[in-house]
């Protein structure tokens, strides 16, 4: 019985604004995701705005995990690339996160020129944490897995 807790869910649960779920080695609460028109003409972008806190015991340069997990933006098909994590308080890129500090940032990912108004999907994954690994007993991040689903119809931006 004590396995069966302990394994991962077939489906990750649904998320909504305001809940956190865990994003790699963080934990990320979003609050709103628009559309907003990008520099140059006819170009759009998807912006996620959230609070983003490391809950890890040092400063993560590696915020989604090694190799890297950013969250997954899927909708009508269309593929997305994988998205800019800014700073909301300066709009420059997230570089660094200190821990136990959260931090209101955005993802922005660019929006393909087929791509329709329409309901999105962004799947999160985290990174599992191994106090004491079989091989060495240290501790080890392990492989990613996925922790939740957001969907949601953009709101027009400014």
């Amino acid at each position: 019985m004590k396995v069966e807790d302990a394994r991962i869910p077939d489906a990750p649960p649904q998320i909504a604004f305001g809940e956190p779920v865990k994003a790699g080695r963080a934990i990320f609460t979003p609050q709103k995701l628009t559309i907003e028109p990008g520099r140059e003409q006819g170009e759009r972008k998807l912006v996620l705005t959230g609070l983003l806190e490391n809950v890890t015991a040092s400063s993560q340069a590696a915020i989604f995990g090694i190799p890297e997990r950013p969250p997954e933006l899927s909708s009508g098909g269309a593929k997305f690339p994988d998205p800019k994590v800014n700073l909301v308080r300066d709009n420059h890129y997230l570089k660094q996160l200190e821990p136990r500090i959260r931090e209101a940032v955005t993802f922005v990912w660019k929006v393909p020129q087929d791509w329709r108004e329409q309901d999105v999907s962004i799947e999160f994954n985290a990174q599992q944490f191994k106090l004491n690994d079989n091989l060495y007993a240290k501790a080890s991040w392990l492989g990613h897995y996925p922790t939740g689903i957001l969907k949601a119809r953009p709101e027009k931006g400014t």
